[in-house]
């Protein structure tokens, strides 16, 4: 018995060599994820963006701004003209923080009988780098407070820090998490149902009798893939019912809007299930190809961990996951309310993206069913 078993373990074995491009991926991606999250969750949180509208235009206030740049959290590098470039910078997600130094803010800092003023507005659509932002500015404030010698004139904070939290007052960590869960359910169902089509007919030997009907091959992609696009729709409707009513995660923006976004995304998916229903013998194959093409774009998509996190080099690659973008476009439309004005660029890398995998995928498609 144990002989007949050991052959069966050597034949495994032998088909794993052979099949050497599903052997690379099983022994290379786990650990390449595994090292991308490592880095990712165990650096801190620096650098955050952040936009400074000074209408007092003195040393003073030019000194706060210094020593919020200092900060190792923090990096001062807008300077709207105006409240609503500040609104635009916190809805588009460029800005993490926005200081405003009011006029009069030097004059007050010279009276002890007066309080200075200094307002802060974070974008608490993700919690942590927004409570990491306050945190840095309060010090930095006290910091400044300190050097100037205003410390001494106040038995309290000095300075009086007014401070609005945008898009999450409560710092509900749900706000975060639900949305992105709703997007990755849709991304995997959509995924492993465009994947598994042509697969499972391959496999269950039925490709042949397609291949003889009247059919184009676009007409039988087409045919595969409008399922996939109904059921990931329908899903999507089912999930952000369950979010909004179950979970309580507010929907500030057009559902319609969301809906759109969301088709546009549901078929770049499709694309890339058509790619793998292309290359894939079996459905059991496809399942695997899913999983690790998955555990890639969850680990740049900022599913678990912020992009901005990553080296700049995997930054960079991370504007060429779909997912990546999906999830910025379902939490800037639930939570900030963003409009097509704010998510245009995501929406066009997605678009992008979207024609150049399916082009590949069906021109693949077609040579393999040829």
């Amino acid at each position: 018995m144990l002989l007949r078993v050991w052959n069966l373990v050597l034949k495994e074995f032998i088909q794993f060599r052979r099949d050497w491009l599903m052997t690379t991926f099983i022994l290379t991606l786990p650990v390449l994820q595994l090292v991308l999250l490592a880095q990712a969750t165990g650096s801190r949180i620096s650098n955050l963006r952040v936009a400074v509208l000074d209408l007092d235009h003195s040393s003073a206030g030019r000194h706060l701004v210094t020593m919020l740049d200092n900060r190792r959290e923090l990096d001062v590098c807008y300077y709207p003209a105006a409240l609503a470039d500040i609104h635009r910078l916190l809805d588009q997600g460029e800005a993490t923080l926005a200081v405003i130094i009011p006029s009069g803010f030097a004059a007050d800092l010279a009276d002890a009988t007066r309080t200075p003023k200094v307002q802060l507005i974070a974008d608490a659509s993700n919690i942590v780098p927004a409570s990491i932002a306050l945190r840095a500015a309060r010090e930095a404030t006290r910091a400044f407070a300190r050097e100037t010698g205003f410390f001494g004139k106040k038995t309290v904070f000095p300075i009086e820090l007014r401070t609005t939290v945008r898009f999450n007052p409560a710092f509900n960590h749900k706000f975060f998490t639900v949305p992105a869960q709703v997007g990755f359910i849709v991304y995997q169902v959509t995924l492993t149902l465009a994947s598994i089509g042509l697969a499972r007919e391959r496999e269950l030997g039925t490709l042949e009798q397609l291949m003889v009907m009247p059919l184009r091959r676009i007409e039988l992609v087409i045919g595969k893939a409008v399922p996939a696009l109904i059921i990931g729709a329908l899903n999507f409707l089912l999930m952000m019912a369950v979010a909004i009513f179950g979970f309580g995660v507010p929907l500030r923006g057009s559902l319609s809007l969301l809906f759109g976004l969301t088709l546009l995304f549901i078929v770049v998916e499709i694309g890339y299930g058509i790619f793998i229903s292309g290359i894939a013998r079996t459905q059991q194959q496809a399942i695997l190809f899913v999983f690790v093409l998955a555990m890639v774009d969850m680990a740049f998509s900022g599913y678990l961990v912020r992009v901005k996190n990553l080296p700049v080099a995997l930054q960079t690659i991370a504007q060429i996951v779909p997912f990546h973008h999906y999830l910025t476009i379902i939490r800037g439309v639930m939570l900030k309310g963003a409009g097509l004005d704010a998510l245009w660029s995501h929406t066009a890398a997605m678009l992008l993206m979207g024609l150049l995998v399916t082009t590949i995928a069906v021109r693949n498609l077609s040579r393999s069913l040829d």
